[in-house]
């Protein structure tokens, strides 16, 4: 019965107090969204419990009286024994259930607990509000539009393909000129420097620029019926008609180019161009020559340890980092090539023949270059 006085008082008032026990406190709850189950809860009341609220305000044992029609003292005693039963299945059950509104229980520290248990609304301004489900709202267009704008797209469509054909119809037509053009035009400018690079690729013109004349021998017709061909004796022969004419003809060439008029054999010419040759070789020779490695790039595995200050993707940038560093003051900077599965061009402060002494000497260089420093076994 007295369960029963004190749910309503709840519905009416904000505490209600249960003398030698505790008191019952309600608070307002505002409206909430549960994002997990997609509901809406209206205002509510949740009922909280203190402990440490016994003293007798007169309102559960005057209400008690009023409606049993009883007097305060037996009112005053019912509520005594309801308090005595609920600390005497405390103290056996470990918990103690006010129906419909919560169950107590202690906890590790032998403090009452109180568990609201949310059975029913208790705020009267939310009375008969039930919780309402949300369900998502799904936007459709009618029939006839979605229809009216499928065939609009497909208008659209068609007519951006002629436009797409047309389009790649005329860029093909003009990549064709144009290629067409740059043929002709290529083909031109060498028609105009035909005569020039073959006459200049020429090495008989020396001596018919001197005014070299051939010897009036009859070459052989080689499409008559009665051609023989020429002997070893006779080849011999016409070349001893046609190599004394050709040397006073390149004496005489030689002599008109000296600025100083003295004369020079063609055998001396000859010795000079190939002289000429060979040094051009030579120094060709010399040039293909690949530069040395620079001293400070490490190119293989030395078995050294190496205190690294910085890695770089290109040693164009490897390069500026120790050129900085040199600028600061610091002499010896190496760089170690990439090793196998690394990319980075590595930039090494200072070596050291073990391990163990790069070790010892990390801690005074991190004191300079600071704590990224690391020790690579080369």
């Amino acid at each position: 019965m007295v369960e029963k006085h004190i749910k309503s008082l709840l519905y009416d008032h904000d505490c209600v107090i249960i003398p030698d026990f505790g008191g019952l406190i309600a608070r307002y709850v505002p409206a909430r969204i549960n994002p997990v189950k997609h509901t809406f809860s209206p205002p509510s009341k949740k009922i909280a419990f203190n402990e440490k609220l016994v003293l007798n305000d007169g309102l559960l044992i005057s209400t008690i009286a009023h409606h049993d029609h009883i007097t305060k003292d037996e009112a005053q005693q019912r509520v005594a024994e309801f308090v005595h039963n609920a600390k005497t299945n405390l103290h056996a059950e470990k918990r103690f259930e006010l129906r419909d509104i919560g169950v107590f229980r202690y906890n590790a520290e032998r403090r009452l607990v109180f568990e609201y248990a949310e059975a029913e609304n208790m705020l009267e301004a939310s009375f008969g509000l039930p919780e309402l489900s949300a369900r998502p709202v799904k936007v459709e267009e009618p029939a006839v539009l979605r229809t009216l704008i499928k065939e609009r797209q497909q208008e659209l469509v068609e007519e951006r393909q002629p436009l797409r054909r047309r389009i790649k119809r005329a860029y093909n037509v003009a990549a064709g000129l144009a290629l067409a053009g740059l043929s002709v035009s290529a083909f031109y400018f060498l028609s105009l420097q035909a005569d020039y690079n073959l006459s200049s690729l020429n090495p008989m013109t020396v001596f018919t620029a001197a005014g070299y004349t051939a010897p009036a021998t009859v070459e052989p017709n080689r499409y008559t019926q009665d051609y023989v061909p020429f002997t070893e004796e006779d080849r011999l022969s016409y070349y001893a008609t046609i190599l004394p004419e050709a040397s006073q003809n390149a004496n005489e060439v030689a002599n008109a180019y000296e600025p100083s008029g003295a004369s020079v054999a063609l055998g001396a010419a000859a010795d000079d161009f190939v002289t000429e040759e060979v040094a051009e070789e030579t120094v060709g020779a010399v040039e293909d020559v690949e530069p040395e490695a620079p001293a400070h790039i490490i190119y293989t595995k030395d078995g050294r340890s190496y205190i690294i200050s910085g890695g770089y993707a290109r040693l164009e940038n490897a390069e500026q980092y120790r050129t900085t560093l040199m600028e600061q003051g610091h002499e010896e900077v190496d760089i170690l090539l990439p090793q196998p599965g690394s990319r980075l061009f590595r930039v090494a402060l200072a070596d050291f023949p073990t391990a163990e002494e790069a070790q010892v000497a990390l801690n005074t260089y991190r004191e300079k270059f600071g704590e990224t420093l690391w020790v690579l076994n080369n």
